[in-house]
């Protein structure tokens, strides 16, 4: 049993790497496995959050803020039941979560970097409408994460500016929950 955790900066890839990892799992089905927890399951594999096809923002990034307080209640309660559970986005990319998965359960925690220009590049294409500060935020607290004496040597750090480079991580996150251990 093991969690896939993945955070980074908006339009990192996190949500884009996700989907395609769902989409070599096959068709899986829509539960709510906790109130304001809608989930996608994939025989043994549960993922935090929904993806549907066509939707820039999927996952977690739907879910209630409320849900962020009953983040150990979910794991704990969720954790027993699934060879893997996955998990990417902001709501739970935090110090604290992080912290917390990492010392009690077998996670493998991917930090997604980019490209300042490449950065750009993708936030013209979605049309963003977050604000700079919200987004100067979530940069902060994304080095906050990659500076954490605790987490170093728990992160695992992927450049994602290139097609080849998220092929190459949907590979690798594939490989770690399709592995038969």
């Amino acid at each position: 049993m093991s969690v896939v955790m993945m955070g980074g900066v908006p339009c990192s890839g996190k949500s884009s790497i996700i989907k395609r990892v769902i989409h070599g799992l096959g068709s899986g089905e829509n539960i709510e496995p906790m109130t304001l927890f809608p989930c996608q399951r994939h025989d043994d594999i549960l993922v935090v959050g929904r993806y549907p096809e066509g939707q820039t923002f999927g996952g977690t990034d739907r879910l209630s803020y409320a849900t962020i307080s009953k983040f150990t209640d979910f794991i704990l309660q969720e954790y027993p039941k699934h060879k893997h559970i996955i998990i990417e986005g902001d709501r739970f990319f935090r110090v604290k979560d992080i912290e917390w998965l990492v010392h009690g359960y077998d996670t493998k925690v991917y930090v997604l970097q980019v490209s300042s220009s490449e950065l750009k590049k993708r936030h013209f294409y979605r049309k963003d409408k977050q604000s700079d500060k919200w987004l100067k935020g979530r940069n902060t607290q994304i080095q906050n994460i990659l500076t954490n004496l605790v987490l170093m040597g728990e992160l695992n750090i992927r450049t994602n500016d290139t097609q080849e480079d998220s092929q190459e991580l949907v590979r690798e996150i594939r490989d770690l929950i399709t592995s038969t251990s």
